[in-house]
């Protein structure tokens, strides 16, 4: 998602990718820092270690993280926003910073009734249980179970 610096190339191949405002080496930008072999391990450790001078970057990166799910709770509209992985302590470390780019991200018909913004609570299996619930009820849908039954 083109939520970041479209100067910065990610290792994707894209053009200012949200990864790279949200995660390690957003951090390591930030602190002045080479870019991170594993930006996911470097995050853990900053927000475990919390270093003299880092509050200004977690600061930039809860920013970045609230604008951008601001802006796709502008494109879907949801009840509410559930964050997984490492988004969980990012936004813990600045919450103001990121409660403040989420509202003034949101449109304005979106600000008096904002979606909630919810830590999940799987961590960083999240995903991995989301796939597994969503494959189960595609398999246990009256089609599926129908197309079975044929085989």
């Amino acid at each position: 998602m083109p939520f970041a610096d479209t100067a910065l190339v990610c290792p994707c191949g894209a053009r200012g990718c949200w990864g790279l405002a949200v995660d390690g080496r957003a951090l390591a930008h930030h602190l002045g820092d080479p870019p991170p072999v594993d930006p996911v391990a470097y995050a853990h450790d900053l927000l475990d270690r919390r270093p003299p001078g880092s509050a200004p970057a977690f600061e930039a990166v809860a920013q970045a993280l609230g604008a951008g799910i601001g802006a796709l709770v502008n494109l879907h509209d949801p009840d509410v926003v559930t964050l997984g992985g490492l988004a969980v302590p990012l936004r813990a470390a600045a919450p103001h910073a990121f409660d403040t780019a989420y509202r003034d991200g949101l449109m304005a018909f979106r600000k008096s009734s904002a979606p909630p913004v919810r830590d999940g609570v799987h961590g960083d299996d999240g995903p991995l249980r989301g796939a597994v619930a969503r494959a189960l009820d595609h398999i246990t849908t009256e089609t599926a179970l129908a197309s079975w039954a044929r085989a």
